[in-house]
């Protein structure tokens, strides 16, 4: 039979404790206070309270399913990240509403940019596509020769040459002047202008 120990302090009941208030009463201020001193119960209070209305504004964007879901996690990343520098606690609302218009808006600008596509449709996108710079050294070029073949001397010849650079399929057909000599005079004609 166990004997009772007769040593050590002598134990004396517990003080009652006012039981902690609800997290889902408390203000918004309270809430934010509580949340950034670690309290799970009060994140997850100010979830339950705003959810929805992070879900409505959201929906109202009309997104696909995951650009929302990933607009709505980036709104609460966003204020877990942010709250402990809340300037008006009280103004939560307005925070996220503010915040969830601004990443609904955000990943609609991402998705215009980075639009959606089927790997297996790679085979049918181009392989390459010139940049800016190919662009513009491309356009530079063709300026340059067509001055150079607005400069040549005989208006003839100015027609052969550009009817050579035509090559759009309504292009007027080539002129009598198209032998393999007449290319090469043009041609060297041509050179001469554009150094």
């Amino acid at each position: 039979m166990p004997v009772p120990a007769t040593t050590g302090p002598e134990h004396s009941p517990a003080p009652e404790q006012t039981p902690a208030p609800e997290p889902s009463s408390l203000s918004d201020t309270d809430l934010v206070r509580a949340a950034c001193q670690g309290s799970a119960d009060a994140w997850e209070a100010i979830v339950d309270r705003y959810l929805s209305l992070v879900n409505g504004i959201a929906r109202s964007y009309r997104l696909s399913q995951q650009d929302r879901e990933d607009a709505t996690q980036t709104v609460w990343l966003t204020l877990n990240q942010n709250l402990s520098r809340l300037h008006s606690p009280q103004q939560l609302a307005a925070w996220l509403h503010r915040t969830t218009r601004s990443a609904c808006n955000r990943q609609r600008a991402q998705r215009q940019r980075f639009p959606p596509f089927d790997p297996q449709d790679l085979d049918e996108r181009p392989q390459h596509q010139d940049g800016p710079e190919d662009q513009y050294l491309a356009k530079e070029t063709h300026t340059e020769l067509f001055q150079a073949i607005r400069e040549l001397p005989d208006p003839a010849d100015r027609r052969v040459a550009q009817q050579y650079l035509d090559d759009s399929p309504d292009a007027a057909p080539i002129s009598h002047r198209t032998t393999a000599r007449e290319r090469r005079r043009l041609i060297r004609q041509l050179r001469r202008s554009l150094r």
